[in-house]
């Protein structure tokens, strides 16, 4: 029993790691990467259909309708995709590989791992992305796994495939420390701080680590937590004022500020919004995943605007009104639900999603599918059905 669960904890992990592109690995040719993350993809496909006719009927999960809602709203949109933009199935069958990522949450209902397990999942891919940090630290400017990489804001900026994980563990020892007192798990969420904005020099991810932060404090069971949040949201605003560790995103700030008017994220925002559409079925059902040979990937590497500006303005533009419905139910269904010990970092998670709702594009990062695609098991792992269809009800 104990062989043949370890067997598929490394299938999962095989999984993920194919769908995080080798973590973005430099040395592996794109090519190589696409076939064997296209061969997965495929794979994961015709495994869930093989299941709904060989396995006994599961009961219903209401986040399992949302996901398989969101597959479907995928293919709804490959349709249009071909009518309006004339990108074929087979393009688009390509070109939608990393959503397949969606299926590995049908893989694990039916085969019933056990939260524990997924945890450790989880932890192992934690430590993965702070050794491949040390790395690209190491390596640049020439970093070993990266999918951008230059020199800003007065540091460096080192983004590869897998940093969902590395947001996804800060908050699991997070909490852990909280409630435990191990100031090994504190000394965890703190290396992985510096990573993730000293290494990124990014203005979301301190947003995000910072909500998550205070979250998890206001959740946890301290005494007097509210006036330890208040103490150090005082503490941090001092140092984040006086400290040069922040010059850079400062600096970044008060330009766009007073540029406002031509900000990218504003004009991308009207162009998603507006312009690139072909008509009311695409408003509803989305313009698709673009390809590079169809006009919509034309138009896409023409344009000056990227969906990774937008956020669920992105998923609007690939999956329309239904895509984006389907994603605030995501958020409802995993903020609504009771915090659970061992579970509020999930929900600190999703606030990192929830932050980069409008400027960024962790919802559909394929550096964050897989984690969030984790997160979502886990939170039909951690609630019983009955609360659950309680909690969406209310």
């Amino acid at each position: 029993m104990l062989k043949k669960q370890l067997t598929v904890d490394i299938i999962i992990c095989l999984i993920i790691i194919i769908f995080l592109e080798f973590f973005s690995l430099t040395l592996l040719d794109d090519s190589i990467k696409f076939l064997v993350l296209f061969a997965t993809g495929i794979l994961l496909m015709v495994n869930y259909f093989i299941a709904l006719l060989i396995h006994k009927p599961i009961r219903k999960h209401p986040l399992d309708n949302l996901v398989l809602l969101f597959i479907f709203s995928m293919i709804l949109s490959s349709f249009m995709a071909y009518i309006y933009w004339d990108q074929s199935f087979f393009s688009s069958l390509k070109d939608y590989r990393s959503f397949y990522i969606y299926f590995l949450y049908f893989f694990l209902v039916y085969l019933n791992v056990s939260s524990e397990r997924i945890e450790r999942i989880i932890i192992l891919l934690f430590f993965l992305s702070l050794l491949i940090f040390l790395i690209d630290f190491i390596t640049f400017p020439n970093p070993l796994f990266s999918w951008r990489d230059e020199e800003r804001r007065n540091g460096i900026t080192m983004f590869f495939f897998g940093q969902g994980f590395t947001f996804l563990g800060a908050f699991y020892y997070l909490e852990r420390f909280f409630y435990k007192k191990n100031i090994f798990h504190l000394i965890w969420f703190v290396l992985s701080f510096g990573c993730l904005f000293m290494l990124t020099q990014s203005r979301m991810n301190l947003l995000a680590l910072g909500l998550g932060f205070f979250f998890i404090l206001i959740s946890s069971n301290l005494k007097r937590r509210y006036l330890s949040a208040i103490l150090l949201f005082i503490v941090a605003g001092i140092f984040f004022s006086s400290s040069n560790l922040f010059n850079g995103i400062k600096e970044a700030t008060k330009d766009e500020a007073h540029f406002y008017k031509k900000d990218t994220r504003l004009l991308a925002q009207n162009y998603f919004l507006t312009e690139l559409q072909g008509g009311v079925p695409t408003v509803l059902l989305g313009n698709g995943v673009p390809s590079e040979k169809s006009r919509l990937g034309l138009e896409s590497i023409n344009g000056e605007f990227y969906t990774s500006d937008v956020g669920l303005t992105g998923v609007f533009s690939y999956f329309g009104i239904l895509g984006v419905i389907i994603w605030i139910l995501f958020f409802y269904s995993v903020f609504k639900v009771k915090n659970i010990q061992n579970s509020v970092y999930l929900k600190a998670y999703f606030i990192t999603l929830l932050t980069t709702a409008f400027t960024g594009f962790s919802i559909f990062d394929p550096g964050y599918m897989p984690a969030t695609i984790l997160c979502l098991y886990l939170v039909r792992s951690k609630t019983s059905i009955d609360d659950s269809v309680k909690s969406l009800d209310d």
